[in-house]
């Protein structure tokens, strides 16, 4: 029979205390009791504790601040799914073209729905950075496509999109958009956010899935489409823009 190997204490901590935090016993802006309480509520050695406390802070449960307030509790910030989602990107060996199917199978969707149920300050928002354009380092393209997904008001799909275009951020740093492109983009979201701005669902839906499918053509015009959307190679050697290093 095959053993159990016994749970490590500072495991033990941080299992109770994530427990805890995740049944809402304790809720995001409480803080954790002192060191010291927790070394006698636990019966461990202060060292215990720390390690317990970095887990949890790893996993962005926990936030550690100098002063009196001591750790606070918080909830993950979409960053921390983008990380392991980039790691498993690279394993994967996850292509552009997956990541454009992927988009097209929730994007038009999550549009036709906000039309349908965003409101007025969501709607005016959305249209608010469309009016912008997009800038050459490209941060008004995603913050569009945050602002309607966090419009969809689905936590799963907000989760996972944002995540996903943190990735994206970090994994198109280094791939060209010609002014031309931005400028067909920009027209784009304008369109999606007038249909999403008159609750034309179904015109918001087919914008946006016209709006990938120019994204896709790009890609494949640019022969990216089966190429890795983050190669093993990037991650090589003393490359200073690595992600969370």
């Amino acid at each position: 029979m095959v053993m159990a190997k016994p749970s490590r204490a500072p495991d033990v901590v941080a299992g109770v205390l994530r427990r805890r935090i995740l049944g809402g016993e304790l809720e995001p802006g409480d803080s954790l009791p002192p060191e010291s309480e927790l070394i006698s509520q636990f019966g461990v050695s202060r060292e215990t504790v720390r390690v317990a406390l970095r887990l949890l802070d790893a996993e962005g449960l926990t936030a550690t601040s100098q002063g009196r307030s001591g750790v606070r509790i918080c909830h993950p910030e979409p960053e921390r799914v983008a990380r392991s989602l980039v790691q498993m990107l690279t394993l994967t060996g996850a292509t552009w073209g997956d990541l454009l199917s992927f988009r097209k199978m929730l994007e038009p969707a999550a549009a036709a729905h906000v039309a349908d149920h965003a409101s007025p300050g969501e709607r005016a928002a959305i249209a608010e950075v469309a009016e912008r354009g997009i800038a050459p380092d490209g941060a008004d393209y995603h913050e569009f496509h945050d602002l309607l997904v966090q419009a969809s008001g689905n936590p799963i799909l907000t989760t996972v999109l944002a995540a996903v275009e943190q990735a994206v951020r970090w994994a198109a740093a280094e791939q060209d958009i010609t002014q031309y492109d931005r400028e067909e983009a920009a027209r784009s979201h304008r369109a999606i956010a007038k249909a999403i701005a008159a609750g034309d669902a179904g015109k918001a839906e087919r914008r946006m899935r016209l709006h990938l499918d120019a994204a896709l053509a790009h890609v494949e015009a640019s022969g990216l489409l089966s190429e890795p959307m983050i190669p093993p190679s990037r991650w090589r050697g003393d490359n200073s823009d690595l992600p969370w290093r």
